[in-house]
Formats: structure tokens, C-alpha cells, sequence
């Protein structure tokens, strides 16, 4: 009977080390986009916040009280532009699925776009930018979170320094790493970003560079908050 025993035991342990290994060689496979977005977030599932620096005594743009940006742009002397601020934001878009005919806003497929955005621009140069939001389809499928981070401008040959302009605008062309549920899926990107007259945020990805996922379309946002 101990020989009996034994030997079932010593199946039994085989047999989980098999499963075993099967699990990690599972495990080295490559992550299909289809496979990222089929993570399952759970019920619970956050968007990541978009942290900014802010310092003392600042304003937000976007109220009636702006006198401290109104003295930054006075005091700069780069033309009048704001050179060093940071602005945070909130993501409230949609990315709407045309159809080749029959167009109807109401019918067409959207998916729902929520999360929030950052930016930091010290002396010129960008220090920190990060945009992190929800993707939601209408239908509840595969909801999947995005996280731009690593954005470069591109080389700038007139030397100019990246700052808001008199009436807080900002564009800026560059590229970026787009994550989906934290993996990396299209690193270098060309993206560019934009802040219009202090209220509008706008991220614009390339088609081509991210495989059509944003169906050629913009990720709107609004400012919240404005300083310097």
C-alpha cells in the first residue's frame, strides 16, 4: 500500500508541475491590442489622476480673478509669452464612429471619454505632461484606460521657448508613448497638444501612429486651473 500511495503522490505532484509550467510559458506571449483592451478592469476600476505643481498666491485663468497671470505676462520679457506655468484639466469627450452613409449623430457608435490631464512648462522647456482617461463604448464592451506619458517636442531650429501666449494659448507638436491598461502599445507617437485662450484642451494623436484607434478624431478637454 506505501508503494501504491507513493506513486500517486508522485503522479500528483507531476501533474501540478506541468500546470505549472504551462501557466509561465502562457505568460510570455505576446499582448495583442484585442488582449489589452479585454483586461478586466473590474467595477472598481479608476481613472489614474493627472497630477500638476502648483505654486502659492496663483489664479486660475478661467475665473474673473487672473492678475497674476495678467503680471507674468507683463513682467516676461520673452514678447510678452508666459515661459513658466502649469495647467491641470479635466478629459469630457467622445470619439464618434462615422459610417460611410446614413450619417446620424444619435444612432452612430460612440465611445466616452473621461479622465484628466497635466502639464508643467518651466524656462521654455516642458517638465512633466501626462494625460490619463477612461475610453468607455456605448455598448459597456471593453472599456480600457489610456495613459500618454514621455511626450517630446519636436527640435524647435528658431530657438523659440515653448510659453502661453497673451491670451493663454499654447500649441506644441511632438511625440508621446500611449499605454492601454498600463502596456505599452504605440511608443513614439506623434501627437500634438493645445490650450486655447486659457478654457480648451485639446490632444490630437496620429492616425496613422495609433492604428486608427482614435477613428482620426481629437481628445477634448477644459482647463480647470491656469498658473505661473
Amino acid at each position: 500500500m506505501k508503494n501504491v500511495a507513493t506513486a500517486l503522490a508522485f503522479q500528483l505532484i507531476s501533474a501540478f508541475g506541468a500546470c505549472v509550467l504551462l501557466a509561465i510559458l502562457s505568460c510570455e506571449t505576446t499582448i495583442s491590442i484585442d488582449d489589452t483592451l479585454s483586461s478586466n478592469l473590474g467595477a472598481a476600476a479608476a481613472v489614474p489622476v493627472a497630477y500638476a505643481q502648483t505654486t502659492d498666491n496663483t489664479n486660475s485663468a478661467t475665473s474673473s480673478n487672473s492678475e497674476d497671470l495678467d503680471s507674468a505676462v507683463g513682467n516676461n520679457n520673452n514678447n510678452n509669452n508666459i515661459t513658466t506655468f502649469s495647467a491641470i484639466g479635466q478629459i469630457s469627450s467622445l470619439v464618434i464612429t462615422v459610417p460611410e452613409s446614413g450619417f446620424n449623430i444619435t444612432d452612430a457608435f460612440k465611445v466616452i471619454l473621461t479622465g484628466e490631464w497635466n502639464l508643467n512648462v518651466n524656462n521654455g522647456n516642458i517638465t512633466e505632461f501626462a494625460v490619463n482617461f477612461l475610453a468607455s463604448p456605448m455598448d459597456g464592451s471593453k472599456p480600457h484606460i489610456h495613459q500618454i506619458t514621455a511626450f517630446r517636442p519636436y527640435d524647435n531650429n528658431s530657438g523659440e521657448p515653448i510659453a502661453l501666449t497673451k491670451d493663454y494659448s499654447l500649441s506644441v507638436n511632438g511625440t508621446a508613448d500611449i499605454k492601454i491598461n498600463g502596456v505599452p502599445v504605440w511608443e513614439d507617437a506623434d501627437v500634438s497638444i493645445s490650450i486655447s485662450k486659457g478654457n480648451i484642451f485639446i490632444f490630437d494623436p496620429d492616425d496613422l501612429d495609433t492604428e486608427d484607434h482614435f477613428g482620426d478624431q481629437q481628445v477634448y478637454g477644459i482647463v480647470t486651473g491656469l498658473f505661473s
